[in-house]
């Protein structure tokens, strides 16, 4: 990533974890959907862009084998503190063996990614994972860029509130992922918590099925799952 994500990164990696706390829905699917595509006991997952570590602290608790690339070494230092294998890179240069992982999961990360920066990092995470091994992940769903601009007052530069610098549809993923991957299925949905009560389930599962036709009120976003051949 380029210093202005690194530095946006870095602040919430550290500074704001909190702000991640709403990925536990989805983050906890991803490793649902890891648990039945494995086929081994312990599967070696690779998480790219570790957020607050949740992700990879579940796995350490299940007994995997989680490792985590992200070039912020401050973030990094508390995961390898719990026991997790962490490496300092990123996704287009991956300072990892090839043909090492099980699984690779990299869940709001292609958005933040330049073109050149995508086309390498998927051409990296095929080189790392082992043969039949997959690939999963989230995007934002046809997300509207401009309503999350916002300007610095120091020096008036406009950026994306959170690095984004590209929206998706289904098929772009899909035509992204195709060069490296087979067996991919892309599909538009929302991550809910649920086990909330009647009422709060029950907006819980409004919102997903809005998400699923389309409609933005419930953050839609693009789940994938691919596998190297």
């Amino acid at each position: 990533m380029g210093t202005n994500q690194e530095l946006i990164w870095k602040h919430f990696q550290n500074r704001a974890t909190d702000s991640f706390e709403g990925a536990a829905p989805r983050l906890n699917y991803l490793i649902k959907r890891i648990g039945r595509l494995s086929r081994v006991e312990r599967p070696v997952v690779l998480n790219i862009g570790v957020g607050s570590g949740y992700l990879e602290r579940q796995l350490l608790a299940r007994g995997w084998r989680p490792h985590a690339l992200d070039p912020d070494g401050e973030a990094l230092a508390k995961l390898a503190a719990d026991g997790v294998i962490a490496h300092t890179g990123c996704i287009e240069a991956m300072p990892l063996e090839s043909h090492t992982f099980d699984f690779v999961v990299a869940s709001e990360v292609l958005e933040h990614l330049s073109v050149e920066q995508r086309r390498a990092g998927l051409k990296e995470i095929a080189r790392i994972l082992k043969p039949g091994g997959w690939f999963l992940g989230t995007v934002p769903c046809e997300e509207d860029l401009g309503a999350n601009q916002v300007v610095c007052p120091e020096c008036g530069v406009v950026f994306h509130r959170w690095g984004h610098q590209k929206s998706f549809t289904r098929d772009e993923v899909a035509q992204e992922l195709s060069p490296h991957f087979t067996h991919i299925r892309a599909r538009r949905t929302a991550f809910v918590a649920f086990s909330r009560g009647l009422a709060g389930n029950t907006k819980s599962l409004i919102r997903l099925v809005l998400a699923k036709c389309g409609q933005h009120i419930a953050v839609p976003s693009i789940l994938w799952q691919a596998q190297k051949p």
